[in-house]
């Protein structure tokens, strides 16, 4: 993954942008972060509908969130 200038010095001040789905247990009032963390926004979508095609878990969001560490 190649970066430009202006988005290592982002990085460095403000962190790498990761995503991660949230979802519930079907039946329960269990809410939950996926165990998957996903580099770009498509990533998480196609996470998302493989959730849905399940009957176990319910997809609630897709969050962003920044850290400079490098998952």
């Amino acid at each position: 993954m190649k970066e430009t200038v202006f988005e290592a010095i982002v990085a460095f001040f403000l962190g790498h942008k990761y995503y991660v789905n949230i979802i519930n247990t079907r039946g329960t009032g269990i809410c939950e972060t996926t165990n998957r963390i996903h580099h770009s926004k498509e990533e998480a979508e196609e996470h998302k509908r493989q959730i849905d095609s399940t009957e176990s878990f319910l997809f609630i969001e897709t969050v962003s969130f920044r850290s400079r560490k490098l998952y």
